[in-house]
């Protein structure tokens, strides 16, 4: 902060006295300087008690005494007359000074007056009553969907619908002798068990007994899994198996093989996102609200033409 506020404390007197012509200083007595603050001038700028008090504070780490105060007024003259050499070769009308003056005194402005409503934002307390409201409010976001575990045989004919037709036969004949192995039809958990070694091309559970693992009912990304997805949550009990179905995806056969159900996520376990989350939203409110105020107290005119 230090180093901007002085390239801060240079431009600002550039464009103060842009409007301004270089010409002979006019020197006041030193009783009627003293009374206004103003303790020297160069040519149009001027350097202050408040400029000596904040170049004591901030180079000087606060000394006080008679020759550190000599010594800042001097670092403080020569940058007024840096200043006043600046403005008589006319740099306040340099575009790259109204540019950081621009950034400096928003970021200034920000620092002094949105910053302290913020850090206000930030003590507020949030009641756990207010807090609760948002729960209820928002109560669908808190609560993970039931997911089922599934099983897939699944063939890829391409476009070519008399491969299709095959592939369909072959995993009609699969789920005959699946429903003749009574061992397997009591055994959920174990999916298609050594059937998808010779009836499925899907290589994430070929060779795991089709298991493609747990889906919600939307599946995945890809059309493949929300395929899987929209089959297995059309089955009604664990254990079961659909029917053999062409799609455009391939040819599947899919097992439901057990059932995780929706949870509600209850409010003292989401407390604390709930409270960073209004937090942020309150914040965002000030941040806007500081905004607006600027835009409805400094609207922007035409320039005439």
């Amino acid at each position: 902060m230090t180093d901007s506020m002085a390239r801060l404390g240079v431009i600002v007197v550039l464009l103060a006295v842009g409007a301004c012509r270089p010409g002979p200083a006019n020197v006041e007595s030193p009783a009627t300087s003293e009374s206004e603050g103003v303790l020297l001038r160069v040519g149009s700028v001027t350097v202050t008690q408040a400029d000596l008090d904040y170049q004591l504070r901030e180079k000087h780490d606060g000394r006080d005494d008679a020759a550190t105060r000599e010594l800042a007024l001097e670092e403080l003259t020569r940058r007024a007359q840096v200043a006043q050499a600046a403005l008589e070769a006319g740099m306040n009308e340099d575009p790259v000074v109204r540019a950081e003056m621009t950034r400096l005194l928003g970021a200034r402005l920000r620092e002094t007056v949105l910053h302290p409503r913020l850090q206000a934002v930030a003590a507020e307390e949030i009641r756990d009553e207010r807090l609760r409201e948002i729960y209820q409010e928002q109560v669908a976001r808190f609560q993970a969907g039931e997911k089922r575990q599934v099983a897939v045989l699944w063939l890829d004919p391409g476009a070519d619908p008399g491969r299709a037709a095959q592939y369909v036969t072959k995993l009609e004949q699969a789920r005959d002798w699946f429903a003749k192995d009574e061992t397997l039809v009591k055994q959920p958990e174990a999916g298609f068990s050594v059937l998808s070694v010779d009836y499925s091309e899907h290589a994430a559970s070929r060779f795991k007994g089709g298991v493609v693992g747990w889906m919600e009912r939307a599946g995945g990304m890809d059309a493949w899994s929300k395929a899987v997805g929209e089959m297995v949550f059309s089955l009604k009990t664990p254990g079961e198996v659909s029917a053999v179905v062409s799609r455009p995806e391939g040819v599947f056969l899919v097992r439901y093989m057990a059932l995780q159900p929706a949870v509600q996520r209850p409010f003292e376990a989401v407390r604390g996102d709930l409270e960073r989350s209004e937090r942020q939203r309150r914040r965002e409110e000030a941040e806007r609200a500081f905004e607006e105020d600027i835009g409805k107290a400094h609207p922007v005119e035409p320039a005439q033409r």
